[in-house]
This record gives structure tokens, sequence and C-alpha cells, in this order.
């Protein structure tokens, strides 16, 4: 789940923060080997992410959805509420 941290200024015109930062929880098992695998082919895990969240947004809506569901079948519906 995601929890807003730090806002920056507000533009006067659209009434939104230019930035926010963001703090995800994750399990400590999952993460480490995350951390693992990406020491082992020398890559920073800051960048994996964020290929992987650029790759989600500009993903259309069947690969987004080729995702999640690939995520269901590994994880169940982990912080989906029906």
């Amino acid at each position: 789940m995601a929890k807003k941290n730090i806002k920056t200024k507000v533009p006067a015109a659209s009434g939104k923060p230019l930035t926010s930062q963001r703090t995800y929880r994750f399990n400590t098992e999952l993460f480490e080997s995350f951390e693992e695998d990406c020491a082992r082919h020398l890559a920073n895990p800051k960048l994996v992410l964020e290929a992987l969240i650029l790759h989600w947004l500009e993903g259309d809506a069947k690969t987004r959805g080729a995702m999640a569901l690939r995520h269901r079948q590994r994880f169940g519906n982990m912080g989906i509420e029906d």
C-alpha cells in the first residue's frame, strides 16, 4: 500500500502537487531475493523497479491485464478489494 510522505509546492492552476514521495512495503523475503537477483546480474534494484513501472505505464490495457493476471496467479489477490 502506498503512503504519501511529502508534497511539494502546489501550482495555482491545477491544485495538484508537482511531485510526491511514496513509501511502499514489500514482503522481506521477497525483496531480499529480488535484491540478491539484481546483485547477481549487476543491476541496481532502483533502476529495475523504475523500468518495471515505466513498462506498466507505457503498456496498453491488455499488457497491464496480463501483468496483473500473472501476479494474481503467483501471489493471489493481495491488496485487491472486491
